[in-house]
């Protein structure tokens, strides 16, 4: 199936953890365009559902379902007709849903189309459940920015972020740079203050990561001095990337990268 939207950093992640087998049970995804986020969410629900090796086929009995939107173990919640808000009976009716087994796919996944318009106590009620998920469920969060949603439940979700794309490419370029700088002039707190606000959340540290990769094979092409510990930090960089695909904790991560890093100079 092609790729629904025009963003290669969303594109790569997304992909990414579908191809690893390794789609995580909570994910926001947050634009001004609605269209879009659902189409992304339906991509990302079609590819969950695929029985085959190559996500999403397109061809196979799960993803023809999920393209006529008849697919048993694909839902999507909405506000219901004359109402203004998704209803806390509705987060909790959506919860015991969530502990039946799958219909015929592997995964259930459950696409809260109108997330935004959860008031406190429908988050309160849906927070429950991503706290402790039950196996082999996917939830799809569209809001029109995450700002809408409690701090607790942006916290448990990987977040995809549509709005402002050119600014946040621009954002890890400036990260990317400033941690060189401080690798080789600054200290591992500074370091690592720098890669606090990437905690949480999976899909900017990947990005923050591959865009770091991008930035110091520039400067080795520019000769810009300490051409052997930024190569080393060149080749460092894929073994970061392996340990985030194995959900290890971002904070630890981190701390891994700016150890390991800093030790690069002593050698």
């Amino acid at each position: 199936m092609i790729f629904p939207i025009e963003n290669s950093r969303i594109k790569t992640s997304v992909q990414s953890f579908i191809a690893s087998e390794r789609i995580p049970h909570a994910i926001m995804i947050e634009g001004e365009n609605t269209t879009s986020n659902l189409e992304l969410a339906l991509y990302i629900a079609t590819a969950a559902v695929c029985e085959e090796s190559l996500k999403p086929c397109g061809t196979c009995r799960h993803c023809h379902l999920a393209e006529v939107g008849s697919h048993p173990d694909i839902a999507r919640i909405t506000t219901l007709e004359g109402k203004k808000n998704l209803s806390v009976d509705q987060i909790r009716e959506l919860r015991a849903e969530a502990f039946v087994k799958p219909h015929s796919a592997s995964r259930r996944i459950f696409i809260i189309e109108d997330a935004s318009k959860m008031n406190p106590q429908a988050q309160n009620a849906l927070l429950k459940v991503l706290e402790e998920p039950p196996k082999n469920v996917v939830f799809i969060l569209l809001v029109p920015s995450k700002t809408m949603l409690l701090d607790t439940i942006i916290s448990r979700c990987v977040l995809l972020s549509l709005l402002n794309t050119k600014c946040d490419e621009n954002a890890h370029i400036d990260s990317a740079n400033k941690f060189i700088d401080l690798l080789l002039t600054g200290s591992e707190y500074e370091m690592l203050a720098l890669l606090t606000p990437l905690e949480k959340n999976r899909s900017e540290a990947e990005a923050f990561f591959k865009t770091l990769s991008l930035c110091v094979a520039d400067k080795l092409k520019k000769g810009t001095g300490h051409a052997r510990a930024l190569d080393k930090l060149f080749n460092d960089i894929k073994y970061y990337l392996d340990l985030l695909a194995t959900n290890i904790n971002l904070s630890l991560l981190f701390s891994i990268a700016v150890s390991r890093s800093k030790g690069l100079l002593d050698k």
